[in-house]
């Protein structure tokens, strides 16, 4: 059974009714709650500690924002475009995100709980730093991104791509990466330690180690 599995994580809580909402645009510390946001388009925001609870976003495009210290509780986001948005210092709880846009995105020294990814494309995203408190990824493109010191102990990747990814100085107990592409990613020993891999992944990892393997010949007498 995978860590961190879905039954152990929260969702969001949504309430069933929700107002439409509209904004031309986000000002420092809006407060938006038990709102929907549809088909906007709200690219290039500069926004600082922009709070949303119990939201569902729907094909919203916010690429290339600037949304520091942003705090988002309760909300689910489809097919969402957050590609570049720096929320660097944000606090996501009881999230999802589906299917959704993410690449280059920068949650630096962010914290995140109970969030799921699922269906997304997150190449080179920047999680510098980052605490992930439980997280699943699920069929996500993480190609080429940064985990550089992130917690991420009990963190599950399934059937991702983590090729060249960086996990130099991360902690990696009990993070389950079977199932996932890992060739490339950037890692030491130290960091593995306490980490879930499979039969198929150790030959890569001890690759990636430096390490070679040598065969023993068949054949030869004891």
């Amino acid at each position: 059974m995978k860590s961190s599995s879905r039954r152990d994580m929260q969702a969001p809580n949504l309430p069933r009714e929700l107002h439409i909402e509209v904004p031309a645009v986000i000002e420092d510390r809006a407060d938006y709650s038990m709102s929907s946001w549809t088909g906007l388009h709200l690219e290039n925001q500069n926004a600082d500690r922009v709070s949303l609870e119990q939201a569902l976003l729907r094909r919203v495009v916010l690429s290339q924002s600037r949304l520091p210290h942003v705090r988002l509780t309760d909300v689910r986001l489809e097919a969402v475009d957050l590609s570049g948005v720096a929320m660097e210092g944000g606090r996501l709880r009881r999230i999802e995100l589906v299917a959704s846009r993410l690449v280059g995105i920068q949650l630096m020294e962010a914290y995140l709980e109970d969030v799921l990814f699922r269906d997304g494309n997150c190449n080179s995203a920047i999680f510098t730093s980052a605490v992930f408190k439980p997280v699943r990824f699920e069929n996500c493109n993480l190609s080429r991104a940064s985990f550089e010191g992130a917690d991420l102990a009990g963190v599950v990747f399934d059937r991702c791509d983590l090729t060249s990814a960086d996990f130099r100085g991360a902690k990696l107990e009990g993070t389950d990466f079977c199932g996932s592409v890992i060739s490339g990613i950037q890692v030491g020993a130290a960091e593995l330690h306490g980490a879930i891999i499979e039969a198929a992944q150790a030959i890569q990892i001890v690759g990636l180690l430096g390490l070679h393997v040598k065969e023993m010949d068949e054949g030869i007498d004891s």
